[in-house]
Formats: C-alpha cells, structure tokens, sequence
C-alpha cells in the first residue's frame, strides 16, 4: 500500500486530469480546510447553464466514486456555476 500522502497526490492529479477532460473550461479550486473529513475537497467552477450543471454534477459524482475506490481516500468535488468577476468602479 502507498504512503497515505501519496495516495492523496495521485488522486488528486487524477481528479483535476478528469475533469479537465471532462470541462476544459473549469476553475478547480481547492477549499484550504475541509467542509468535513475529506482528504481532498475543490470546488469546481463551471460557465454552464443550470441544466447543464446537474448533469455536470452527476458526472463529477461518477468520477469522484472511481477514484475513491481506487485510492481510498475521501473527496469532495462540488461543481458549481462559475460567477464572473464583478465590475468595480
């Protein structure tokens, strides 16, 4: 069995690969400190519709539940709309 950080490493590197291949378009951006017990937790930022965005959700789900088996680690990937940055004046 791997070293737990590199177990960690590997994941994550396939994570951010998936969904790249998936949304080249996303913003991955990892969350400091985790919203639980996660060993890797990003949200990730899409410029889609609403609807689009379920399915969106429903194929990073389908990602995460493989690379969680493979390495046994714990992540969270939440995709979300991506909000353009606001205009200041």
């Amino acid at each position: 069995m791997a070293l737990p950080a590199l177990q960690i490493s590997a994941a994550t590197t396939e994570l951010v690969k998936g969904i790249l291949a998936l949304y080249p378009q996303a913003s991955i951006i990892p969350r400091l400190t985790p919203l639980e017990d996660e060993d890797i937790s990003v949200e990730v930022q899409l410029p889609v519709i609403q609807e689009e965005l379920y399915a969106a959700r429903d194929r990073i789900h389908d990602l995460v539940i493989q690379l969680q088996e493979q390495y046994d680690v714990l992540i969270l990937a939440s995709a979300v709309p991506h909000e353009p940055p606001s205009l200041s004046a």
